[in-house]
């Protein structure tokens, strides 16, 4: 080796011995690993190599100085007052609280802001501050896991009771529910007796009864329907599932959106979140997604003028979570579906299995221009400023039907998927005397158009063939047979009835898919039944049983 060489190889190692120098006055405290400044601050140093600590190191800051920071549904979110905003079919109003995503570049602020960075700098020979480096940011994000941080379920503003009748009044995060309460004092609270009376009971009842008496409802089933509303509304985030509240009324001006209106001022100081459906079900569910991951806590759909059905609003309101493609996503989300529904329409039309999902209210004023009524107050601004008051009133319900033991109720059978809902709300009101507030959407049974499209196509059916056998194919075509002489269909009952089914001119394929929808199904005493197949062509025959 070269004298050249003996030298260079001695500067290398006297470099590799030297420490880097730390600023004068500045002394560092290591515990267990981790480093921290005399004032007990996180001190992260980004080191090469060291990415896996840096990003653990990372996280507990976080969780140590991030008080709105959490975990949820596979995200990191933070919980803040949005402007009015009306777009992408939701008009939300100022103020409402939301759920915003923390992407890289707000998660690199958030994580500077909660530890000391620094990196070691060859020409001072030392450590100097830095941001957290936006790659750092992006890795922990990747993670898709972060224990450290809080699980949020939801957040909530207004105090609720829990499942096992524990109140929640304290402003924060509540650990055993995952329940972020984000609401100061609320004029007119008082907490309500943790075990109320029968009596206590009665008298907030009346304080709610009170709330709705000039609304005109077709009868004390909707006027309970209300109440069940207005509980629903605060307990949502607890309950796993519950059904859509929808206000119908024949005109316009009756006071639908006001009955909206109330169960949001209520659950969280201001008006309703209102959710435009959009043209079809894809846009549909889209939008529905972005607002059940903001958190909105009441959505309102308002004058809904088409038949409401669909699968995902089943699912909404009888999952605790669904899977949905997010707008402007590329991969699906479990995303938590404790949100109240509230639709609205004149002569709302709810078909499918949504019927058995929703709380009918219905009001009538007998009047042709219902908008012209005079009130003995303004209902909104009494909801305002009574919010306190109400709320301990509807919390008092639930609360002293546990405190009596949840005792059964003679003709009342559980709502099979909304078993929590029926503890909490329906029976309590059941208990004080109310009545049940699911009776008006009975009703909805005889008014579902696809109901009635099978009663009328089976009744048809039956008296043309009995119990014979046939193929999709058949039975259309029997239904468009003509008869020359007489200029008539050989079917016309029959005929019509294909029609409604098929929702055009009738054809095998349409009305072998609704065949096979409806397969099994009991109306009226008859059912559709598979008979065999078609041994030539290999395709379903169909039978009607039951019938005569």
């Amino acid at each position: 080796m070269s004298d050249l060489e003996d030298r260079g190889a001695a500067a290398l190692d006297k470099l590799a011995e030297k420490k880097p120098r730390r600023k004068k006055g500045l002394h560092l405290v290591k515990s267990g690993g981790e480093t921290f400044n005399p004032a007990g601050g996180r001190v992260i140093r980004h080191e090469p190599g060291k990415l896996p600590e840096v990003l653990n190191q990372t996280g507990l800051a976080l969780a140590e100085k991030c008080d709105n920071l959490f975990s949820y549904t596979g995200r990191l979110v933070r919980v803040y007052a949005a402007p009015e905003t009306a777009s992408g079919g939701v008009h939300r109003p100022r103020g409402a609280l939301v759920l915003h995503p923390v992407d890289g570049s707000h998660l690199t602020e958030l994580a500077t802001a909660a530890a000391s960075h620094e990196r070691y700098d060859a020409r001072s020979e030392g450590y100097k501050p830095c941001d957290c480096p936006r790659r750092v940011a992006d890795a922990y994000l990747a993670r898709g896991n972060w224990p450290e941080l809080r699980p949020l379920a939801g957040f909530i503003e207004a105090y609720i009771v829990t499942l096992s009748g524990r109140l929640i009044d304290k402003p924060g995060y509540d650990p055993e529910t995952g329940l972020f309460l984000a609401c100061s004092d609320i004029p007119g609270w008082s907490a309500p007796q943790a075990k109320p009376t029968r009596a206590n009971a009665q008298a907030a009842l009346d304080v709610l009864l009170d709330l709705v008496q000039d609304f005109p409802f077709v009868a004390d089933e909707d006027r309970a329907a209300v109440v069940a509303g207005i509980i629903t509304g605060l307990l949502r985030r607890v309950l796993p599932a519950a059904p859509m509240m929808a206000v119908t009324a024949p005109t316009p001006g009756t006071g639908k959106t006001l009955i909206a209106e109330t169960f949001a001022i209520i659950a969280t100081g201001r008006r309703a979140s209102v959710l435009s459906l959009g043209h079809d079900d894809a846009e549909a569910e889209k939008r529905l997604a972005g607002v059940l991951l903001a958190g909105d806590a009441v959505i309102a759909l308002d004058n809904i003028e088409r038949p409401l059905k669909g699968d995902l609003l089943c699912q909404v309101a009888t999952q605790q979570f669904v899977r949905l493609r997010p707008l402007g996503a590329s991969g699906m989300l479990s995303i938590p579906t404790h949100a109240l529904m509230v639709a609205t329409g004149n002569n709302l039309s709810i078909v499918g299995d949504l019927k058995r999902r929703v709380s009918l209210i219905r009001m009538d004023s007998g009047q042709e221009r219902p908008e012209q009524r005079t009130f003995s107050r303004d209902h909104l601004e009494d909801v305002f400023k009574r919010r306190g008051e109400l709320i301990r009133a509807a919390l008092t319900l639930p609360l002293a039907y546990l405190a009596a033991g949840a005792p059964s109720i003679d003709g009342m059978h559980p709502l099979g998927g909304f078993e929590q809902w029926d503890r909490m709300v329906r029976r309590p009101l059941a208990w004080l005397g109310l009545p049940d507030p699911l009776k008006a959407s009975e009703g909805l049974r005889e008014q579902d158009p696809d109901l009635e499209g099978m009663r009328l196509l089976l009744s048809a059916w039956c008296a043309a063939f009995g119990s014979e056998p046939k193929t999709a194919a058949e039975l259309a075509a029997a239904g468009m047979a003509f008869r020359p002489v007489s200029d008539t269909y050989e079917f016309p009952e029959l005929r019509d009835a294909l029609q409604l089914v098929c929702n055009e001119k009738p054809n095998a394929r349409r009305l072998g898919y609704w065949l096979r929808r409806h397969q099994d199904r009991i109306v009226d005493g008859m059912q559709v039944k598979q008979s065999g197949s078609d041994g030539h062509a290999k395709v379903a025959r169909w039978t009607v049983l039951n019938c005569g």
